[in-house]
């Protein structure tokens, strides 16, 4: 084997997996022994905290702002009659909420007296509140664009994580094969050694990815709920204080991710698992294309650190594909719902929050397609099955696409509650 020059380890030239047409260098090489299979298991661990970290300053900033002054925003919005919309921008770098104010006070020969003194007062409410929803959109656009931001975070060091344990699997699979290793190993360090850390940062990828995809998902489903108020919709602005505060309550239940090497029995566990997991994604279609496409050309050393110091651009893959269709679609709320919770993995608050939600709204339009007069509700805006928006003509004409998270008036007083003893300082 080639002797190879020994150096401090440098994120742009690390991968432990990687084999390419360069000189290879040896990756912390100022380690040795055990010291360097902890402290290669503790930087990769390392690149996937700092990810999580700053997202979750990012989102909880972002939760902070629309819960103490979001949801007022929505609901001084929603008062108008003016129509809004929030969608992300086509450059997919931000927020944008748009309301539709127009320039000139317009009458149609069908319209009655009091149709006409009613559209004129309306127009001048929009006109004079110009000036103060202007204060609201910015807000909004601000804490929702700060979401957007984290969520691109979060995605990039999915997929980047997803493509890493690709190249460990390729790794592994040259290793199975007799090929050379792809740099001469540290003193004390064996052939065992290497292998062991390829399998344990292959189980620690899956693991970190695991968090961050429940991250992402409490971003998706808060943006979501966010954008139903405006007038694809028009639900309960409240109804993103209940999932505030479901997200809240899910993240106070989840620990912070170990950096330390495992102990003897989860170090075992680990590498048990993560065959399993080999054997997992050498099997699938998406492994055995990216394994075809990179056969035709070497593997770029440094790719997975380099690219976790900097996670910058815009994610390309299917999964932000669909969570921008979530935050631009014109479609019906409902569906996007439902796709929002099936991103939240089972058993967490959010969870529950968003399954009840699916539920109460698909009974709340089962009940008007029964014919149950939405009239009724007007003074209370509660039907039979839970909570609507009917402070508006305009809401209550979308009464049947709204999203339902609410029973009755006595829960939004509970969740308003629970949101300002959290946190988040909601008041």
């Amino acid at each position: 084997m080639t002797t190879l020059s020994r150096r401090g380890f440098v994120s742009a030239s690390l991968s432990i997996a990687a084999c390419g047409a360069r000189e290879p260098q040896t990756p912390l090489a100022h380690l040795y022994g055990q010291g360097w299979v902890r402290g290669a298991y503790a930087h990769y661990a390392d690149a996937y905290a700092r990810v999580e970290t700053k997202s979750r300053e990012q989102s909880h900033a972002s939760y902070r702002t629309l819960g103490q002054r979001g949801v007022g925003a929505l609901q001084a919005l929603q008062s108008r009659e003016v129509p809004f919309f929030i969608r992300v921008s086509d450059a997919r770098d931000s927020f944008r909420v748009e309301r539709h104010v127009p320039e000139r006070l317009t009458f149609t020969s069908a319209m009655s007296q009091a149709d006409r003194e009613r559209a004129t007062a309306e127009w001048q409410r929009a006109r004079e509140s110009i000036q103060h929803d202007y204060e609201d959109v910015r807000r909004l656009d601000g804490a929702l664009t700060e979401l957007l931001s984290a969520v691109n975070h979060v995605r990039l060091a999915l997929d980047e994580g997803k493509l890493e344990q690709f190249r460990l699997c390729r790794s592994l699979g040259r290793h199975d094969d007799g090929g050379e290793l792809p740099f001469e190993l540290p003193y004390q360090v064996t052939v065992a050694d290497y292998r062991r850390i390829l399998l344990l940062l292959l189980e620690r990828l899956d693991a970190d990815g695991a968090r961050l995809r429940r991250l992402e998902a409490s971003m998706v489903a808060t943006g979501l709920v966010a954008r139903a108020a405006d007038d694809g919709s028009s639900s309960l602005a409240t109804n993103l204080n209940k999932v505030l505060l479901s997200v809240e309550q899910a993240g106070a239940d989840v620990d912070a991710a170990p950096r330390a090497y495992p102990d003897e029995a989860g170090e075992r566990r680990a590498v048990e698992s993560a065959a399993r997991l080999r054997a997992s994604i050498e099997q699938s279609p998406e492994y055995r294309a990216w394994l075809a496409a990179e056969r035709a050309r070497e593997d770029v050393i440094g790719q997975f650190l380099s690219v976790m110091e900097s996670l910058s651009g815009v994610p390309v893959s299917s999964v932000y594909r669909q969570i921008l269709r979530l935050w631009s679609g014109t479609g019906d709320y409902l569906d996007f719902l439902r796709i929002a919770a099936s991103l939240v993995p089972g058993g967490s608050t959010l969870s529950t929050t968003l399954a009840e939600a699916v539920e109460r709204t698909e009974q709340v339009r089962r009940g008007l397609d029964a014919g149950r007069s939405v009239a009724q509700a007007a003074s209370l805006g509660e039907l039979p099955a839970g909570l609507v928006n009917v402070g508006t003509a305009s809401a209550r004409s979308r009464v049947g696409r709204q999203l339902v998270f609410y029973e009755n008036q006595a829960e939004v007083q509970a969740v308003r509650e629970a949101l300002a003893a959290s946190s988040l300082g909601v008041q």
